[in-house]
């Protein structure tokens, strides 16, 4: 089976210049772990809540001593506003790992388990098409070994 064939198509998107305030209220409208970075139908990066988490988190212990002290509103809000501005360039994961609607699930869920990541872009001659996740490929293999399942068991009857 082809990833082609289970990945979703209507894929959430965003532009490497916009800020994190816009693309954190994208990923909470839309309920998705990640967004597609494109420049016209052309990928060039992805990113994820965790990434922006990464951001958000003091850099343990250098940091620890900074947060104690952030007791006053000025300097939070200040912290918030730096953040909100930053842009999507800034942090994405770049070049953005893709496959092509044509790569088996299989491979693609390797490919997902080495690189350590959730979602991979759909892109054929260049072009966004889709995106698939590892729920997507998991609850297909589990479909797929369910069905064989009982065809088995309608053999021995």
């Amino acid at each position: 089976m082809k990833i082609g064939e289970i990945m979703t198509k209507r894929v959430h998107t965003i532009r490497p210049d916009s800020n994190l305030k816009e693309c954190t209220r994208i990923l909470e409208r839309t309920r998705v772990n990640g967004l597609v970075v494109t420049e016209g139908r052309r990928v060039v990066g992805v990113i994820t809540k965790t990434d922006i988490f990464k951001v958000m988190l003091p850099r343990y212990p250098e940091n620890v001593e900074e947060e104690q002290h952030m007791s006053d509103l000025e300097q939070i809000k200040e912290r918030v506003s730096k953040f909100f501005d930053m842009k999507v360039e800034d942090i994405m994961g770049s070049p953005p790992i893709t496959v092509s609607g044509e790569v088996p699930i299989i491979r693609a869920g390797s490919m997902m388990l080495l690189r350590r990541v959730k979602q991979i872009p759909v892109v054929d001659d260049g072009k966004l098409v889709g995106i698939v996740t590892l729920t997507d490929i998991i609850g297909k293999a589990l479909k797929r070994l369910k069905s064989r399942k009982a065809a088995a068991s309608q053999q021995k009857e």
